[in-house]
């Protein structure tokens, strides 16, 4: 799912729901595995269809459509220190985004089964929470 430490983000900081998603975004622009058009095509879901990637209490999937900007299908964590309210009134507020970028809806479908996994899993949730280090939650998806 996550191979890589760049994927990864621990306790970062966001004002918004908006400064989330670009701290979410940051390592799929920064590495090529999205176009910034991706991030604005999250944020203008957003705005338009309210926050469909809120999964569980605490946990946002952001993701757009393959043709907004997916280069490379990838799979971004990050955990905030301080959760932000993304307008969903059974699942904020968010401290774990699991970004997802995929070039087709195939991909995106096997990815977001990935997810699930880890979603449903209490006790992964919690290590990540309350993960001290990015090479922790590196051992932890692995």
């Amino acid at each position: 799912m996550i191979d890589d430490a760049k994927w990864i983000q621990i306790n970062q900081t966001a004002q918004d729901w908006q400064e989330a998603l670009a701290i979410a975004c940051a390592p799929l622009i920064e590495y090529g595995a999205a176009e910034s058009a991706y991030l604005q095509g999250i944020i203008d879901n957003t705005k338009s269809w309210g926050p469909y990637y809120l999964i569980a209490p605490g946990i946002a999937m952001p993701h757009a459509r393959p043709e907004q900007g997916a280069i490379d299908n990838q799979i971004t964590l990050t955990t905030l220190n301080q959760p932000v309210v993304f307008g969903h009134e059974e699942c904020d507020p968010v401290w774990l985004l699991i970004t997802v970028c995929a070039t087709h809806s195939d991909d995106h479908i096997r990815l977001i089964q990935r997810i699930s996994e880890l979603v449903d899993s209490p006790l992964s949730l919690d290590k990540i929470r309350t993960a001290k280090t990015v090479s922790d939650v590196l051992l932890l998806l692995n």
